[in-house]
């Protein structure tokens, strides 16, 4: 009797280790996730080449009146790191998600769109809801004269608002998080709705398989009234002002699978 009481004992330590090696086992399991930055952009919308100035103004042609109508080219930004969530982003709520950084290295530099290139990543299989992405507070608009094309400026900006006062030297970082209710900013510890039509609709990563997302940005050939509210004929960040006129909104996420 003691005997079988014994083996029985074993048994079930045996099945309930398999059982926890299959769980293990499964947790392991990863798929491949790509993601890619995209823009309908070529190299001769890429500005005339002087971001890396000490001013923001010393560069840029002249403004041709109080009003200067100009066509959006290209954004020259600096996204730094990007992470993934199972869990979802929404207003009101604090970010107490599990999140997954896909970047191994914080960028600093500001790149096009287009040419950013992320390493692909192995992650846990599961459905994915919400990315979050962190960007240098400064970045520019690369405009051309609607008038004269050959005309071209690069606009400071930050991320908060074309009146807010703006330094080159700027390293100070903004974060961007998205899910299927669009865009949000955290703010005072809970995530407030800022864009809902830049939404993610969430994807699949499966075991041995690849999933990619593309994050897209959509504002080239918005016109862009420059208002030379100081009226001195140069663009200044913070005094002047941008009318921005779009068909569209600003980016939004292509999902694919390999």
């Amino acid at each position: 009797m003691k005997t079988n009481s014994i083996l029985s004992i074993l048994l079930c330590t045996l099945i309930l280790v398999a059982g926890c090696k299959k769980d293990i086992d499964g947790d392991k399991k990863t798929g491949l996730l790509k993601f890619k930055m995209i823009s309908p952009t070529s190299t001769e919308n890429k500005g005339i080449g002087y971001t890396k100035s000490t001013s923001s103004t010393t560069s840029n042609p002249p403004l041709v009146g109080d009003v200067t109508v100009t066509i959006l080219k290209n954004i020259n930004a600096c996204v730094g790191d990007i992470w993934v969530s199972e869990g979802i982003v929404t207003e009101g709520r604090a970010d107490n998600l599990v999140w997954i950084r896909l970047t191994d290295v914080t960028n600093t530099k500001l790149l096009f769109f287009e040419d950013y290139s992320f390493a692909p990543k192995n992650v846990p299989v599961g459905t994915y809801r919400s990315i979050k992405i962190s960007l240098r507070n400064i970045f520019y608009w690369v405009t051309e004269l609607k008038s004269n094309p050959t005309i071209k400026y690069e606009l400071l900006q930050t991320m908060g608002s074309s009146l807010a006062p703006c330094n080159v030297d700027d390293q100070s970082w903004v974060i961007d998080y998205f899910s299927e209710d669009g865009n949000h900013y955290l703010i005072n510890g809970v995530f407030k709705l800022v864009a809902p039509d830049e939404k993610i609709g969430g994807f699949t990563v499966e075991a041995g398989k690849t999933a990619t997302v593309s994050w897209r940005w959509l504002m080239r050939g918005c016109t862009f009234n420059l208002l030379d509210l100081n009226k001195n004929r140069v663009f200044d960040c913070g005094v002047d002002d941008i009318d921005m006129v779009c068909p569209g909104y600003m980016s939004d996420f292509i999902v694919g699978y390999e």
